[in-house]
């Protein structure tokens, strides 16, 4: 899975997302102008600082034009028809709501948007200028950071994520919103809650940070995996069949190695049990072994495919075990 493109602030206000994110995912990559790292929270320092979780991107002009001309033709559209599109928002007439000031509340800082977004949205009534930028509704506010991070997306050839689904008619009616995407985070999401031992609320920070500094490679293995069987789910496949599956990982092993035409009585005992050891867990130690055996062609493992996948499956088997000493 590619880095996924987060909006529409520049950190999750709810720090169960974050400490998902922290055991879960690759990367993710807030939209954060260079000239505003700095304000975004302690904890979120910390993690950015301390672990490869957090990768910022920089809204680029092309962008933020692009994100301001589609963001203004969509609140023209609403304008035209308020009450055929405000469902969206789960409102009435939701341009009331974008002009009400009480209900502007939201800042939008200038690196984000164009010149014509901005005078446009103040010569309507639905924001005023600060220092920083605009300030709006969250209503208004989302409408154009959806656009912005789906022109960012489209550059960097991956998808968006929202904490907010507050929204969700709106991005879903839009197809901004990759369904694959959205049914593949709830899926790591059912697995994790049925393997950690304890409400991840209750689960400090730090204990998250170390958690994934020392099992990295095993949260990349659970991402291999899942790639794997992304197409199933949805399918009648569900949480506990992926983790089902990891109690049957040395029959696959067997599979892969008949699969290649080697039968397994032609390999040693103590090679294979020396494969088949937990303790023998990077790929170069296999290789080595089953070099011994003679089993190349061309200077090349035939094995090299299968060797990765049983290093995934080893790894992800890892990971779900680790997740149960969670704490």
């Amino acid at each position: 899975m590619k880095p996924l493109i987060y909006y529409p602030s520049f950190e999750p206000p709810n720090e169960i997302w974050l400490k998902f994110a922290l055991i879960y995912f690759k990367e993710f990559r807030p939209i954060i102008p260079y000239t505003r790292e700095n304000i975004v929270s302690d904890s979120f320092k910390q993690i950015r600082n301390e672990t490869n979780l957090i990768n910022p991107i920089n809204p680029g002009y092309n962008e933020g034009v692009e994100a301001s001309i589609k963001a203004r033709n969509e609140v023209e559209g609403i304008m035209l028809n308020p009450y055929e599109r405000s469902h969206h928002f789960k409102q009435v007439n939701v341009i009331r709501k974008f002009q009400n000031e009480k209900n502007w509340n939201y800042e939008l800082f200038a690196e984000k948007f164009s010149n014509e977004w901005g005078q446009y949205i103040i010569r309507n009534g639905m924001g005023r200028e600060t220092n920083n930028g605009l300030e709006m509704s969250e209503e208004l506010a989302f409408i154009f950071m959806s656009y912005l991070a789906s022109e960012i997306a489209y550059l960097e050839d991956t998808a968006i994520i929202t904490d907010n689904n507050a929204f969700d008619n709106f991005t879903n009616s839009k197809r901004m919103n990759h369904i694959s995407t959205v049914k593949r985070n709830s899926f790591a999401k059912g697995i994790i809650n049925l393997m950690v031992p304890q409400d991840l609320s209750q689960i400090p920070i730090k204990n998250l940070v170390k958690f994934r500094n020392d099992n990295i490679d095993q949260i990349n293995a659970f991402n291999a995996e899942l790639d794997n069987v992304e197409q199933k789910i949805g399918d009648g496949y569900n949480e506990r069949d992926f983790i089902k599956s990891y109690n049957e990982i040395y029959s696959d092993y067997n599979r892969k190695v008949i699969s290649q035409g080697i039968g397994l009585l032609s390999i040693p005992l103590s090679i294979f049990t020396m494969i088949m050891n937990p303790l023998t867990s990077s790929i170069s130690n296999i290789k080595d072994i089953m070099g011994m055996l003679g089993i190349a062609y061309g200077g090349q493992y035939t094995l090299s495919k299968g060797l990765v996948d049983i290093e995934n499956n080893r790894n992800c088997k890892k990971y779900l075990t680790s997740l149960q000493r969670l704490q």
